[in-house]
């Protein structure tokens, strides 16, 4: 905690310095994400051509997460606070092992990632996500009958919902790498539910829940 405390005490690193990291991430396209006073610094990592996803998720952090109500933010306060200021995000359409995202344990981080940190003297921390994966996902198939049939708006919700899901589940597992895995699914899945029933309600006007099907 003090040494998280005070890296975020130094002097902002200039603009030159971020651009030079960044180049070390060769063959693929980065983008420097600052979601909120809240969450670290997140340095996104994706292929060529896939600037559209890394944006769609950017924006579920700054404006989904920053947007949703303080009660369904809460569970995770005491995950934000222990993260290092720098998160990179590598993201990939998919994983070989079909997983949504990893979270990677200190020794097991990129080169890249390595470098940055011996570059800026402090801690950074590492997660991989797949979003083509993410966006295939759904967790609560019988509430997502609630929603009108094909309706994009809903499946766009939802979507930034799964990979703040996601994501959150992983840096849960880099904040506390002793927590068991039943624990920090648990909490991941109750802040997708969450999530979801508040957004659902001021978007639709309608209460977001598991329903049965219809009768024969």
């Amino acid at each position: 905690m003090a040494r998280i405390a005070k890296f975020r005490r130094r002097r902002a690193h200039s603009p030159g310095v971020f651009q030079t990291l960044l180049r070390r991430f060769r063959g693929r396209e980065q983008s420097l994400v600052r979601a909120g006073e809240a969450l670290p610094l997140f340095l996104f990592s994706f292929p060529k051509g896939a600037a559209d996803a890394a944006l769609e998720i950017e924006s579920a952090l700054s404006l989904t997460f920053q947007g949703l109500s303080a009660e369904v933010r809460a569970p995770y306060q005491d995950v934000l606070v222990r993260l290092p200021a720098i998160v990179v995000v590598v993201l990939h359409p998919a994983n070989p092992c079909g997983c949504l995202g990893h979270h990677h344990p200190r020794g097991t981080e990129s080169r890249a990632a390595r470098r940055l940190e011996m570059e800026l003297g402090s801690t950074v921390g590492e997660i991989d996500l797949a979003y083509d994966c993410i966006r295939g996902w759904n967790p609560q198939p019988l509430a997502g009958l609630a929603a009108p049939e094909g309706d994009e708006q809903f499946a766009n919700l939802r979507f930034r919902i799964a990979v703040l899901a996601v994501l959150l589940h992983e840096l849960e597992h880099l904040a506390f790498a002793d927590r068991p895995e039943p624990e920090i699914r648990s909490r991941s899945n109750q802040f997708y539910t969450s999530a979801m029933s508040e957004l659902v309600s001021e978007t639709y006007g309608e209460r977001y829940g598991m329903t049965s099907p219809p009768l024969p």
